[in-house]
């Protein structure tokens, strides 16, 4: 029969040095096998190993003095060919280990528990949508806890002093976490690319520790990636395991907003030239405003797309009258707008999607990208914001892997593109539009107090916004 103990059964080392000679157990001798006679010795006997030796799971000096100790108290010698007891664990000294051990753990023990000694809050539990996407970078099985795979929510693992508890971290910053209940077992974290953990003893970060003290500390460190992870903790003997999820952020500041490109087109004043020419782009829109163009003025012409155009986009037409009269130039504040605009148009979602979830490979937690125009939704809504916006020359995005929300943020200026060789500078970017000859008006208003400007906001909205079907 094999070793009973939870402690030792089902180690190939020790249930070897149970019932082999040549499998015995001595000084040099290193790995989990060696942690766990350490442990029991300690146990059972108080026996003081040093911490260096615990911690490399090394059989050195303190160990075989602490197992000549265990041997001697129980008169553990064989007779056959000894006369005093040594400092080797072979199979008779395995054999009273064990069953010690075995009657040590029918007592009741209290589960091991996990508690953040640094910054660390409550969040609400993560949808199982929400997990599926987010898997290339977080182990489900360390998350899902006792939950079906068809609830509406994922309950959260066994962390103390709350359910769902996130640590909270910035890149290369060092946290904190005590492990109560938890000697002896292990400290493992799901993914070392985010956080590393090491005891306050000086020992190398690394993806795992074993927890020598009651209750021990252990440092939590951030490394370079954004995400988020979870260190469980387990212990030998009782079988139980806490844990608790680790972020590392961006702590939301106000964010680096990247002005786009500010073209700046000045009225050529020369508008019965434009009427001569509207240089429209060929299409039932361009024909219709090149008609009414070379009957019209600039401020006429304006107003009649208005009324044909914008009467069903109300975000468009703050913009445009913002440029017109009201803003004289200043900043246009888009935080609601923005806000609106993921919650509203289907085709920012998906943008957001295929940057954050990008082929199946981890989750990006901040990046930037540009938004064209035929990138709106085709749909009231997505039209009114691509009226209001036209293309963003850069859209940022940064995840909290914490609050599992996404902040978008730009900074874009409002203005027209009128090209007329001779009578505008031509700027990169500029193209002949169905709508040219509408561009020009809009800049010879400038003569009468219309301004460009800077249409600028950020806003924060759930993540399960953009992977919502």
């Amino acid at each position: 029969m094999g070793l009973q103990s939870k402690l030792f059964r089902g180690d190939p080392k020790l249930e070897a040095a149970a019932v082999h000679d040549a499998a015995h157990i001595m000084l040099s001798a290193s790995g989990p096998h060696v942690y766990k006679i350490q442990t029991a010795l300690t146990l059972l006997d108080g026996a003081v190993i040093s911490a260096d030796e615990v911690q490399r799971t090394f059989y050195g000096t303190s160990t075989a003095s602490a197992v000549l100790a265990y041997k001697r108290k129980r008169n553990i010698i064989n007779r056959n060919y000894q006369t005093h007891a040594d400092d080797i664990v072979g199979k008779m000294t395995m054999a009273s280990l064990d069953s010690e051990m075995l009657q040590k753990e029918i007592l009741p023990l209290p589960p091991v528990q996990i508690k953040p000694l640094s910054f660390h809050r409550s969040h609400a539990p993560r949808s199982p949508l929400l997990l599926a996407f987010l898997a290339p970078s977080q182990p489900l099985d360390l998350n899902l806890g006792a939950a079906s795979a068809t609830a509406g929510t994922v309950a959260g693992p066994n962390i103390l002093p709350g359910p769902n508890v996130v640590l909270e971290m910035r890149r290369r910053e060092i946290g904190s976490i005590v492990v109560t209940d938890g000697w002896p077992g292990s400290v493992e974290v799901a993914d070392p690319t985010i956080v590393t953990i090491a005891p306050d003893a000086p020992v190398p970060p690394s993806k795992s520790c074993l927890v020598v003290d009651d209750p021990q500390r252990f440092k939590v460190f951030a490394g370079n990636t954004l995400g988020r992870t979870t260190i469980t903790a387990q212990a030998s003997i009782s079988g139980s395991t806490a844990s608790i999820d680790v972020a590392v952020k961006k702590f939301f500041t106000p964010p680096d907003f990247h002005p786009g490109v500010n073209h700046g087109h000045t009225p050529c004043g020369n508008w019965p030239a434009i009427q001569a020419n509207p240089n429209n782009a060929p299409g039932l829109q361009g024909g219709v405003l090149e008609v009414m163009c070379r009957f019209m003025s600039p401020l006429q012409l304006v107003n009649q797309a208005k009324s044909l155009v914008f009467t069903d986009k109300p975000i468009a037409t703050k913009h445009l009258d913002w440029y017109l009269t009201n803003g004289h130039g200043n900043d246009f504040i888009e935080d609601d707008n923005i806000k609106d605009w993921v919650t509203r148009d289907s085709g920012i979602r998906h943008r957001l999607k295929r940057e954050i979830f990008h082929g199946g490979r981890r989750p990006k937690k901040e990046g930037h990208f540009t938004f064209e125009q035929d990138e709106f939704a085709d749909d009231t809504a997505g039209q009114d914001f691509r009226f209001a916006f036209g293309a963003i020359d850069r859209v940022d995005f940064e995840v909290d892997p914490s609050d599992d929300t996404v902040r978008i943020w730009f900074q874009d200026r409002y203005e027209w593109h009128p090209v007329y060789p001779g009578l505008y500078e031509f700027k990169d970017g500029d193209g002949v539009r169905e709508t040219n000859c509408l561009h020009a008006a809009l800049v010879e208003l400038k003569d009468s107090g219309a301004a460009d400007f800077w249409m600028k906001g950020e806003a924060i909205v759930p993540l399960s916004l953009i992977i919502t079907p």
